[in-house]
């Protein structure tokens, strides 16, 4: 058996009253309210969860494990993978070709000569025909005389640029009756082309089977067909009319899942009425459980297979084992697995037609059509009629630090996809936005208080998720701004002393840059020359060579000019471009060696 997680049961006690007082908002929209479209799964398991109920089998370095086949003789599930075929041990207790089809004698040799193909019409909401392709089809046969077979089959198409995913039922009757009816005359020219007259088929009708009243007139077999009769079915393959779904529309239409692969198989309820369970599997490696119930195919269950997304390639249904096969690894599931429920309601909301709720054990149990001490109810699942009040369950009321005019979002979120919630919410709050995720709340001094969100399913209703809304300073609006204001006047103080640090910085260094000139001029400097630290290649003189320091100085004296340097009128006795005038410097002259 498969190992079951379970989860604690909450003891008994009275329920905890939320010490706010609260007031009906509204239902939500989107996920978490009103009536969600069956084609959302009620229930979604992730891979964590997933694997308890779950069998692998994988090799190292061995893919595409895509081909199952199953013998029930022997109880052994054959895989194919890449190069490699596997037999392992089922753990399971204990299409016929038509009798009398062996080909044509000269046309259609070693080929089916009942072969004929009509189209299956299975359209989505306002979308016609458009660009439908057959993903797969699943047949189920019920004991003999347990009701008629039925055909399920997946269908996708584009529409304005959506994939679209669509499941549509088909019966026999309807597919025979469009078999009987007209063939149909393809045209070269591509197009659909035009019903054959009835005067213009052969006789024996062609894609019949070989009856007894066929075997009366000399027709043993396809072999001793007239060759007229065996030409027109390899002319006229397919039918003209297409064959209409049951109830006329699909029982499934999703735009946000691909669906490529199905199995279905027929099950009684406690009641004893039977019900089609579908298992779906999905492009990106999730297996969903829907249940037909009425015209209407509800999405019960989403269980991730894979760790890594991948497509479900191959699914085989056998004795309540479900075997489905993906490029990595085969994985077996446990189709009735009603252990994991762990309450009545859950046991009765999961709508599963295999499991019914046991009073006597206090466990959701297998029925196998014992009917004491169990209740069940699949169509409307009303949990407040046969399971008895639970004890209130309230969660934690988380505190949420918020500040003025903050957007505050208060998650909600449901173990059921189907259930209606709805939030209630202090009288003074206004500027509420419901989401899809929760409730938007704009602070306000009257949004201050607290918030539930109330979820609903089958008559019984409970508290999901409980906040408080709280001041993040523990700060009436009043003392905030009292706040504010107080930081505004340090501000500009600051500024204030940072301005008049700058103004004395700026005097003192202007009272420096005086007192150095007129140190310049009190030693004789020129004072027009850069200040220190700057560069000048016209007025610096270099260090002197030696040649420099043998020439004689000439000594002016203070008087010879004004401020005590050379008149300006006084030549360079070297005017050669080569050499660099040095201006107020008291050299007599100046020779090339020194450059």
């Amino acid at each position: 058996m498969l190992a079951s997680a379970r989860r604690p049961r909450p003891g008994p006690g009275p329920p905890r009253v939320l010490p706010f007082p609260l007031f009906l908002l509204a239902v939500l929209s989107g996920a978490v309210s009103g009536r969600v479209s069956r084609s959302v799964p009620r229930t979604s398991l992730p891979i964590s969860e997933a694997d308890s109920y779950l069998t692998r089998f994988a090799v190292p370095h061995i893919y595409n494990y895509s081909v199952l086949l199953v013998d029930p003789a022997s109880h052994t599930l054959y895989v194919g993978a890449r190069d490699t075929i596997f037999a392992l041990s089922l753990p399971f207790s204990g299409e016929r070709s038509r009798r009398g089809d062996l080909g044509g004698r000269k046309t259609l040799q070693q080929r089916w000569t009942t072969f004929l193909k009509a189209d299956l019409l299975c359209p989505g909401p306002e979308h016609g025909r458009a660009s439908s392709v057959l993903q797969d089809m699943a047949v189920l046969r019920p004991e003999p005389g347990a009701g008629t077979p039925i055909f399920y089959g997946i269908f996708s198409f584009q529409w304005e640029g959506a994939a679209i995913s669509a499941v549509c039922a088909f019966q026999p009757q309807d597919i025979r009756t469009v078999l009987d009816g007209p063939f149909r005359e393809l045209k070269h020219d591509c197009s659909r082309g035009q019903p054959v007259m009835d005067n213009d088929v052969p006789q024996p009708r062609p894609g019949e089977c070989i009856t007894n009243n066929m075997k009366f007139q000399q027709f043993d077999s396809s072999l001793s067909l007239p060759d007229r009769v065996l030409t027109f079915i390899r002319d006229h393959p397919l039918m003209d009319r297409p064959v209409s779904p049951a109830d006329v529309h699909p029982l499934l239409v999703t735009t946000d899942t691909a669906y490529l692969r199905v199995v279905a198989h027929r099950v009684a309820s406690l009641s004893g009425k039977e019900y089609d369970v579908l298992y779906l599997g999905t492009e990106d490696g999730h297996l969903h459980r829907a249940v037909r119930i009425g015209a209407q195919l509800s999405v019960l269950e989403d269980l991730a297979l894979f760790s890594e997304p991948q497509p479900v390639e191959s699914m085989k249904l056998y004795h309540g084992w479900l075997l489905i096969g993906s490029s990595t690894e085969v994985t077996q599931v446990n189709t009735t697995n009603c252990d994991r429920l762990q309450s009545c309601s859950e046991c009765i909301l999961a709508q599963d037609p295999v499991c019914a709720w046991s009073f006597r054990l206090d466990a959701c149990v297998v029925h196998a059509g014992e009917h004491r001490g169990l209740v069940q109810d699949i169509e409307s699942a009303d949990v407040s009629s046969l399971c008895p009040k639970e004890p209130g369950e309230h969660p934690v009321v988380f505190e949420v630090p918020v500040a003025t005019a903050a957007h505050v979002v208060l998650p909600c979120s449901p173990s059921s996809a189907w259930a209606s919630c709805v939030w209630h919410q202090p009288s003074g709050v206004t500027a509420l936005t419901p989401r899809r995720d929760g409730l938007e709340v704009v602070v306000t001094p009257g949004a201050m208080g607290a918030y539930a969100c109330e979820c609903q399913e089958g008559g019984a209703a409970r508290v999901v998720a409980a906040y408080s809304l709280v001041w993040g300073s523990q700060q009436a609006p009043a003392s905030q701004a009292h706040t504010v204001g107080a930081g505004l006047v340090g501000f500009f103080l600051g500024v204030l002393a940072a301005s008049l640090t700058l103004l004395l910085i700026g005097r003192h260094q202007q009272r420096r840059r005086q007192r150095e000139l007129l140190a310049r001029d009190k030693v004789g400097l020129d004072l027009g020359a850069p200040p220190s630290g700057t560069t000048s290649y016209s007025q610096d003189p270099p260090s002197p060579s030696p040649e420099d320091e043998r020439l004689p100085l000439a000594l002016a004296k203070r008087s010879s000019g004004f401020g005590g340097f050379p008149p300006p009128f006084l030549l360079d006795p070297c005017p050669s471009p080569a050499h660099i005038r040095l201006t107020g410097a008291p050299l007599a002259t100046c020779d090339e060696t020194s450059i």
